[in-house]
């Protein structure tokens, strides 16, 4: 009898090989992720990082304060190059707002308007009719004792900001 010709078990069960091949690729990928990791680890923070933490907490201690006061704005933004403002259960009655808008797709987009009071909780200022889009939106009393930061997509006409706790409380 030639046992060439005769046919193991093992040899011909296809999911035998699926199995170890699966296995077998498992172990190479784990390996390649090792190198990968000890080649080209994390890199050092700055030196500078620590100031970078204290903007941070400076930032959310100035959205706590807006939030504790339930700080509201209302824009609207006119064709005329125009903006109008009514800012509602500020701490303080600021002498002018600073907004800032961030285009998310297009830096060319982004403006900075100086929104001056007009009377009592209404603010007006120069800006530029803005396109639908994704918005990062920074709000900032004059002398700097609380803020906003917001998201917003779609059109900013009638936006509405109303401050939020940053740790979602």
């Amino acid at each position: 009898m030639n046992t060439a010709s005769v046919d193991h078990p093992l040899r011909n069960n296809p999911v035998l090989w699926f199995v170890w091949l699966l296995l077998g690729s498992t172990v190479v990928a784990g390996l390649s992720m090792v190198v990968v990791a000890m080649r080209d680890g994390d890199r050092e923070l700055p030196a500078s990082y620590h100031w970078e933490g204290e903007l941070l907490d400076r930032d959310f201690a100035l959205m706590r304060n807006a939030a504790a006061h339930g700080v509201e704005l209302r824009l609207s933004v006119g064709i005329e190059g125009q903006c109008a403002a009514s800012l509602q259960a500020s701490p303080n009655d600021p002498a002018a707002l600073n907004l800032l808008f961030v285009n998310s797709n297009d830096v060319s987009l982004d403006q900075a308007v100086r929104l001056v009071r007009k009377s009592p909780g209404l603010y007006g200022g120069a800006c530029q009719a803005l396109p639908e889009g994704r918005w990062r939106i920074a709000l900032q009393d004059d002398a700097g004792t609380w803020a906003i930061r917001s998201q917003h997509q779609g059109a900013l006409d009638g936006l509405v900001l109303r401050a939020r706790n940053p740790e979602g409380n």
